[in-house]
């Protein structure tokens, strides 16, 4: 390669070295500067947008916190078994009685109830309501019925 290179006429050396340096500026473009770049471009990119969804997420937590976001809600005490419990929050709630409401678990710590069709808003209503008192959802089942009222079937047992 030097010998070939030491053959040529002053000119064309010139113009290899010439050629020469335009690669060697391209391969660095290529394989140092614009990855660098497009990598930089993309993380700024990722960094807006996390801070754009944070942002969005303390937003939503102040105004939980001016809803009274649970940090504030006292339990409540009751010492009915879960079905009677259930009836009462149901009763008071207004709401017609369920097709079926028996205790389950192991030593009445539960109860199963049914549903053909209620309110669904009602049903949030006294779900959150029998949560006050230590019951938690363990399954449920809700079917869409008509605009507004499900069909639904839940366990709930005390926590």
């Amino acid at each position: 390669m030097k010998d070939w290179y030491l053959r040529q006429t002053p000119r064309d050396r010139l113009i290899v070295i010439a050629v020469m340096f335009f690669t060697l500026i391209g391969l660095a473009y290529l394989f140092i500067w614009f990855p660098l770049s497009s990598g930089l471009e993309s993380n700024r990119t990722i960094l807006t947008s996390k801070q754009t969804e944070l942002q969005r997420i303390e937003v939503a937590a102040q105004r939980l916190k001016a809803l009274g976001g649970g940090a504030g809600v006292q339990r409540k005490q009751s010492s009915k078994a879960p079905y009677l419990l259930i009836d009462e929050v149901i009763r008071t709630a207004g709401l017609n009685q369920p097709e079926r409401l028996e205790p389950s678990g192991s030593g009445g710590n539960g109860a199963r109830v049914q549903f053909s069709e209620v309110s669904f808003d009602k049903l949030v209503v006294i779900l959150a309501e029998l949560e006050l008192y230590g019951l938690e959802v363990k399954t449920m089942n809700i079917t869409r019925k008509n605009p507004g009222t499900v069909s639904a079937r839940f366990n709930m047992e005390k926590s």
